[in-house]
């Protein structure tokens, strides 16, 4: 990922992050929450060569760990994010082309954001934060994961289109 596609992304991730905290964070779905931003995030990573996809998700976990909403430590969601990134871009190899499938594209992106979310609850535990019970935490996991597939007709092609215009010649 060349410099300038760094600053790109990281404005585009800043932008969706005040979206996700100043409208998305304001509406209350029904069975859980959905986060506009995880979707965005892990269809952005599951585009992006392996490199492009371990920085998108560092950035995309440090504009998380600004968010005032979050009561976690410095760092944690970069961490996670980084993770998952690296997990989405390998196993990304042996699906193919997404961006040509759109219907594989969408589940990857639904169980991407649903490992986050339970990876992200997993290391709250280790750093021994409180959370909370186990059947509120599924049913916001199982809310986000419907939320994430219902609205990815909408998103998907918005950011598969964004994407390919950050391309250069040299990374087509």
């Amino acid at each position: 990922m060349f410099t300038s596609r760094i600053f790109i992304t990281a404005g585009f991730f800043a932008s969706l992050f005040f979206i996700q905290e100043i409208i998305f964070n304001q509406i209350h779905f029904l069975i859980g929450g959905f986060s506009i931003y995880l979707a965005i995030v892990i269809t952005w990573i599951a585009m992006e060569s392996r490199n492009g996809a371990l920085i998108s998700g560092f950035i995309a976990g440090f504009f998380l760990d600004l968010s005032p909403n979050i009561f976690s430590p410095f760092g944690q969601w970069a961490l996670v994010l980084t993770v998952m990134a690296y997990l989405v871009s390998v196993n990304r190899e042996g699906l193919g082309d997404l961006v040509s499938r759109p219907l594989t594209l969408s589940l990857v992106v639904g169980v991407g954001v649903t490992i986050t979310l339970v990876t992200y609850l997993i290391t709250s535990a280790i750093l021994g934060e409180q959370l909370i019970s186990f059947f509120p935490a599924l049913q916001e996991l199982t809310g986000n994961l419907i939320w994430t597939l219902i609205l990815a007709p909408l998103y998907l092609p918005i950011v598969g289109k964004f994407h390919q215009f950050t391309l250069s010649s040299r990374d087509i």
